[in-house]
């Protein structure tokens, strides 16, 4: 499995000097978390509505920000032919939440761990020959006092 397999390609863009303020209601109004930054062409960074978020809550008023002001400039990208092990283990080495996929010097697509994750969840899902045991079907007794730090 590839990364132009489960990638979307409606790449969502935003120039550095727009209001911080569009980018986070564009945001909302796709029902998105990330936008890729361009200028000129050419992919200069990533805003995701964590950085928004984040400078919020420092107390930094994004209504006279722009996207450069909160974006992250260490963009992380892959190919088409990435594989979903590796995009995967990019993302944790990187401690990031989504990868640009890049095809001949442009954004062809974007792959967020919630893609990755929603894969690996229906390929599980769809394997008949990955049931569980019945033997394995137990509940644990409920201990309040345990949870609590108390006495068993």
């Amino acid at each position: 499995m590839t990364l132009s397999n489960i990638m979307n390609v409606n790449v969502q863009t935003v120039k550095p000097g727009t209001p911080a303020v569009n980018a986070r209601e564009r945001m909302k109004a796709k029902k998105i978390h990330h936008l890729v930054v361009e200028e000129d062409n050419a992919v200069v960074g990533v805003l995701s509505a964590r950085d928004l978020g984040r400078a919020a809550r420092r107390g930094r008023e994004p209504k006279r920000l722009t996207v450069a002001d909160f974006m992250t400039p260490r963009v992380v990208t892959a190919e088409p032919t990435t594989s979903l092990h590796r995009a995967a283990n990019l993302m944790r080495g990187h401690s990031i939440g989504c990868l640009i996929v890049m095809d001949e010097g442009r954004a062809v697509g974007i792959v967020t761990v919630a893609d990755v994750l929603d894969h690996v969840n229906s390929v599980r899902r769809h394997r008949a020959d990955r049931q569980a045991p019945p033997d394995l079907h137990f509940q644990v007794p409920h201990k309040k006092q345990h949870r609590a730090g108390g006495a068993w």
